[in-house]
């Protein structure tokens, strides 16, 4: 019975330890490319707790919540910044030294699926997302898919194409998209500037049926720039878009669109993802 005692005391805990892998887009996405991320799960009497490094740019982050119940685990944290709230919630199914599952990650009031990949391995290094704000993030050719409702004057509705963006000296890019809208041809513009110290960006957006719109952002957080567009007066209502980029990484970002009715509520527009290809 002592000998029992002591190789069940002996068996290592199978949540404790470093959790590295990926955070990805769900599947079902059109954008595949993954963020490292890290969990560094620890256990004190019958609770868990630890931190990640991966969710806020400058520092590690406590978690919030981590619960084992048979072969899952619910991790919750959380962080601050300049957009608000962000919070990833995450159900993974535990399976020897892999963690695996869906989560969500919300930033302000936009939420995004995603899917987490881990490998309980020891730690070697912290891998951080080095993505620098900067107007050339843009420079480049781009895979387009957008997926939304035809909405005039804000939304041509669904369409798939490429954008081309150029740099256009300083802190400056510009692109033009050629995308089929359900069987249309459609194409829109874009000249894009930032402001490096107050990380401020700008894209004046025009459109092959004439519609023009200025979105104004702020790109404060690595993680996401949020837009606010000016109002605009389409038969007799005023409407009102709302934009965010999430930057997944270098090769990829994910666009987010709700829209206003005459200072009503926002609701849900579309949904875009952009994947480089060169």
């Amino acid at each position: 019975m002592l000998a029992l005692a002591a190789t069940a005391a002996a068996q290592p805990d199978p949540l404790v330890g470093d959790w590295r892998g990926t955070l990805k887009p769900a599947l079902g996405t059109m954008a595949t490319t993954a963020t490292p991320i890290v969990f560094t799960i620890s256990r004190k009497g019958d609770a868990y707790g630890g931190f990640t490094s991966g969710l806020n740019e400058s520092s590690e982050v406590a978690l919030d919540r981590v619960t084992l119940t048979a072969d899952r685990v619910a991790i919750q944290v959380s962080a601050d910044s300049k957009l608000g709230p962000v919070v990833l919630a995450a159900d993974l199914a535990l399976a020897g030294n892999a963690l695996k599952g869906p989560a969500t990650l919300s930033v302000g009031s936009q939420r995004f699926d995603v899917l987490i990949e881990l490998q309980r391995r020891p730690r070697a290094t912290i891998p951080q997302r080095q993505i620098e704000q900067r107007a050339d993030y843009f420079a480049g050719r781009w895979k387009v898919d957008y997926v939304g409702g035809e909405f005039p004057p804000l939304s041509a509705g669904g369409r798939s194409g490429t954008i081309t963006f150029t740099k256009s000296g300083g802190n400056f890019v510009t692109g033009r998209l050629d995308a089929d809208a359900g069987g249309r041809a459609y194409t829109e513009s874009h000249a894009i500037g930032f402001d490096p110290d107050t990380k401020a960006l700008v894209d004046v957006e025009r459109r092959g049926d004439g519609v023009e719109m200025i979105h104004i952002g702020n790109w404060r957080s690595p993680l996401a720039i949020v837009f606010q567009t000016p109002p605009v007066q389409a038969g007799g209502k005023m409407y009102q878009l709302r934009r965010t980029i999430a930057i997944t990484s270098d090769e990829a970002f994910e666009v987010t669109e709700e829209f206003s009715v005459d200072g009503g509520a926002f609701r849900r527009l579309g949904n875009g993802h952009y994947t480089r290809t060169q």
